[in-house]
């Protein structure tokens, strides 16, 4: 889930958010809207802030566009 969608359904402004994640209205703006990326602590206290509706791929914008693979099974990459 994108940030803003998660604020949007939540009814939380970029402020609020910004006050439980310990950082500043103006980089969750920047976050959001994908003009910077945050440092590692940032994104995993945005990930449990969120209660993991956005995580790291979200930020990144990464997504599968195949069914993802599954990490409980041996991944056969490296082989």
């Amino acid at each position: 889930m994108r940030l803003n969608d998660f604020l949007l359904i939540h009814d939380l402004t970029m402020t609020e958010f910004a006050v439980l994640v310990g950082t500043t209205a103006a980089t969750i703006s920047r976050i959001a809207d994908g003009s910077v990326m945050p440092r590692r602590a940032l994104m995993l206290r945005i990930h449990q802030a969120t209660h993991g509706l956005v995580t790291p791929n979200d930020i990144a914008d990464i997504h599968c566009t195949k069914p993802c693979r599954d990490f409980t099974q041996p991944s056969t990459a490296l082989k």
